[in-house]
C-alpha cells in the first residue's frame, strides 16, 4: 500500500506540480501604460467611498457609442489630483482612428465628477495626462 501511495506522489503528483510551477505566468510585457492625474476646481472633499474610473476609448465615430480600449477603476486614497495608469494592449489601436480618456468620480451609484470635454490623446506616446472634471448637477 505505501508502494502505491509513493509510486502516485513520485510518478504522479510531483510532475504535476513541477509543471504547474515550470508554465509561465501570463505577462503584460507587451502593455503600455498612459499614466496621469485627475483633478476637479471645486474645494469639495471627496468621500471615502468614491471610486474614480478611467477609460481609454476609440472615439473615431462620431454618430457611434465609443469602443472603450481600457478602463480602470481606483479607489482614491486621498483628495485630488488623483494620480492614475491604465494598461492597454498597444495592438488594439489603429493608425487614423482618434482615442480619448474618459472619467467619472461615483459614490454608490451617485455621479459627481466627469469630463465634460473630449480629452484626446495618442495612446502610444507616453506624455503624462492631466484630465479636468466638471461637478455634475
Amino acid at each position: 500500500m505505501l508502494d502505491r501511495i509513493a509510486e502516485f506522489f513520485i510518478f504522479g503528483l510531483v510532475p504535476l506540480v513541477v509543471g504547474v510551477l515550470a508554465v509561465p505566468q501570463l505577462s503584460k510585457a507587451g502593455e503600455k501604460t498612459i499614466a496621469g492625474e485627475v483633478t476637479y476646481r471645486e474645494r469639495i472633499a471627496l468621500p471615502s467611498d468614491a471610486v474614480l474610473m478611467i477609460e481609454l476609448a476609440d472615439v473615431s465615430l462620431a454618430d457611434a457609442p465609443a469602443t472603450v480600449i481600457a478602463k480602470r477603476s481606483i479607489a482614491p486614497t486621498g483628495q485630488v489630483p488623483i494620480k492614475f495608469d491604465i494598461g492597454f494592449d498597444p495592438k488594439a489601436i489603429q493608425k487614423g482612428r482618434t482615442y480619448a480618456l474618459q472619467a467619472r468620480i461615483t459614490v454608490g451609484e451617485r455621479l459627481m465628477f466627469i469630463t465634460d470635454t473630449s480629452h484626446h490623446l495618442d495612446p502610444l506616446d507616453a506624455k503624462p495626462q492631466t484630465l479636468l472634471l466638471k461637478m455634475a448637477r
